[in-house]
């Protein structure tokens, strides 16, 4: 039976103030390994709060459970626990999401987000040319994709009318149908490039071309507007492939139109919109760019919750509308953490890892080999591999090959050396950061370290102490010499819990004094009375 990590673990989980012991004192030593009065005193005063009922409050005390704490982890060690593949797999796996928020820029992303905030404020209604360019496209293929581009834009600008020039050039497949409208978006509706350029560019003006990574655009505004926020709407609708759609649909208005109460009702029975019938025609609550225009326009028309709309018609059938809810666009404050995940999530997040990389190459020493370099342009890496031998650049003493680029290059885009070498130095170096990350970074090593000890500590305590409470003749001897004394000649079946708890407690204390046996614990008595006789350390 394994009963929860005492507060001993909870209360020592927290981990050397590593950054500090250069300058901090040595309180004591185990095996001639020192740890420092800073930690101790960091840690003491971080948890003298959980402590204040306990019976562990005084520092004396205190100290002694983080000796033994210390003592703990290192047996840990000694048992080889942290050289577990398994358990390895697992911090590593803690380190790669323990280090995530660290590549991010805090001011690019605030800027972000407010950013979106303030684009959501409009509505933009645009159009687009499109020609598509894959990811791995070759030189050669781009540049057709561009020229094609840039001749329809010319095209545009001798006065030709931009849905003539779209059903002519684009390759988006629903051009036939809307000349290349797109209707009317806002934030993080599109692609963050396309995004950019559609707030950029003004109302009935054409932009330049652009790329995003579906290929090259052109846009042209056709309107802007506040935005509307949300609404939320129920409907009825007949069929347009009906030839009496307008007719049922003018008829359901009638007894609407006397008792609106049964919208409900009527909307299960007859509305031929089999994803909201049963709902009682009731849709998801949406903004105005998320439906169809001629459906968008006549719901945010609605003015008071319970309005009705009259008989409309769109490309799917007949309708009637009834307000349910308007929401209107909530203040930055209240929906700035929703954002923050959108903006995460979102392409514009490339923007946040590139400031992060770019900081990163600042701050460390990376130097190039350029004859390395030059040397993809001379021979044929994917012919002749065996002849790449050189080191290709160094991040401070770390070397990176020739060979370790060749790698990469045979699973990356069929783009230039140059652009594949600058997005491989970037990953290398974003790598750098993540392995060394604890040796300049005081506050990720402190979490790593409370995770990395806590772990160990579990193992020792399954190994030393839970384990061994499984064994049932020792357990029953322990109840038997305390049967009377302690327990007060109750049966073992009715107090089993407390009797496995109180075991283990003995096991780990006749651990903890075998373990002052095997390791030298050495105090500097000068550091230790000091402590204890510093009044009002909390």
């Amino acid at each position: 039976m394994k009963l929860k990590i005492s507060l001993i673990f909870i209360v020592f989980i927290s981990c050397s103030d590593i950054f500090s012991q250069q300058v901090s004192n040595v309180l004591f030593t185990i095996d001639n390994e020192p740890y420092y009065t800073s930690e101790f005193l960091k840690i003491y005063k971080k948890n003298s709060a959980l402590l204040a009922n306990s019976e562990n409050k005084s520092i004396e005390n205190y100290l002694d459970l983080y000796v033994a704490y210390k003592l703990k982890v290192r047996e840990a060690k000694e048992f080889g626990f942290d050289t577990v593949e398994k358990f390895k797999k697992e911090l590593k796996s803690y380190k790669e999401k323990l280090v995530l928020p660290y590549l991010k820029d805090e001011k690019v992303t605030k800027k972000l987000v407010k950013e979106a905030y303030n684009r959501l404020q409009t509505e933009v209604n645009a159009s687009h040319i499109l020609v598509f360019v894959k990811p791995n496209a070759t030189p050669k293929d781009t540049l057709l994709a561009y020229q094609k581009i840039v001749a329809a834009k010319e095209l545009i600008s001798t006065g030709e009318e931009f849905s003539t020039v779209a059903k002519k050039y684009s390759e988006d497949p629903s051009v036939v149908q809307n000349g290349g409208e797109i209707g009317y978006f806002t934030a993080l509706q599109m692609v963050y490039p396309f995004e950019n350029v559609s707030y950029a560019t003004k109302v009935n003006e054409v932009s330049e071309p652009f790329k995003t990574k579906f290929g090259y655009h052109i846009l042209k505004v056709t309107n802007k507007r506040a935005a509307k926020g949300e609404i939320e709407v129920a409907h009825i609708m007949t069929n347009n492939t009906l030839p009496n759609a307008k007719q049922q649909i003018d008829s359901i208005y009638a007894v609407l139109l006397k008792d609106p109460a049964k919208f409900e009702m009527l909307a299960k029975d007859f509305s031929q919109d089999k994803s909201s019938s049963s709902k009682g025609g009731k849709l998801p609550k949406f903004g105005a760019s998320k439906m169809v225009e001629s459906f968008s326009d006549v719901a945010f028309s609605l003015e008071n919750k319970g309005d009705l709309s009259k008989p409309f018609q769109t490309n799917y059938g007949w309708h009637i509308i009834k307000l349910l809810e308007k929401y209107p666009l909530q203040e930055f404050d209240e929906i700035e953490n929703e954002l923050l995940q959108k903006v995460e999530n979102d392409s514009r997040s490339a923007l946040i890892g590139k400031s992060v990389v770019d900081s990163l190459q600042q701050a460390y020493k990376v130097k190039v080999n350029l004859e390395a370099f030059n040397q993809f342009y001379v021979d044929d890496w994917k012919v002749t591999p065996e002849k790449f031998k050189q080191n290709l650049f160094n991040i401070e003493n770390t070397q990176i090959s020739q060979q370790e680029f060749i790698s990469y290059l045979k699973l990356a885009p069929q783009t230039t050396i140059k652009s594949n070498f600058e997005l491989f130095k970037q990953k290398e170096i974003l790598n750098y950061f993540k392995v060394h990350i604890a040796d300049t970074n005081e506050e990720f090593a402190l979490i790593y370290k409370e995770f990395e000890e806590g772990m160990l500590l579990f193992e020792v305590l399954e190994k030393q102490v839970w384990e061994k409470s499984k064994d049932s003749l020792g357990l029953a001897n322990f109840y038997d010499l305390h049967k009377v004394d302690t327990y007060n000649s109750k049966k073992f079946d009715d107090i089993r819990g407390i009797v496995i708890s109180d075991y283990q407690n003995y096991l780990e204390k006749v651990w903890v004094e075998a373990l002052y046996k095997k390791y030298e614990v050495l105090f500097n008595e000068k550091e230790k009375n000091s402590i204890l006789n510093t009044k009002n350390i909390e």
